[in-house]
């Protein structure tokens, strides 16, 4: 049997929304979604990253900047 890690399980994930830009020090970190919206596509909840995906998962609805989620938290922890 494998052993448990449970320092691990209690590092939870930060609030996407709680995590501050490194840009413009806003609180307005969202999702990237790659693609073209339809009519039911949550603007408030997701950042639209376009029709060619690339490799950033989350980006800044006030300034534009655009990065990596695992890296960002792993510089604020």
């Amino acid at each position: 049997m494998d052993s448990i890690d449970f320092e691990q399980l209690q590092k939870r994930r930060k609030r996407i929304d709680s995590l501050v830009c490194p840009q413009c020090g806003e609180k307005t970190l969202k999702k990237i979604v790659y693609g073209m919206p339809d009519d039911n596509f949550n603007f408030q909840k997701n950042f639209v990253g376009g029709c060619i995906p690339s490799e950033e998962d989350i980006g800044c609805k006030n300034c534009e900047w655009v990065g990596f989620r695992a890296n960002f938290e792993r510089e604020n922890f």
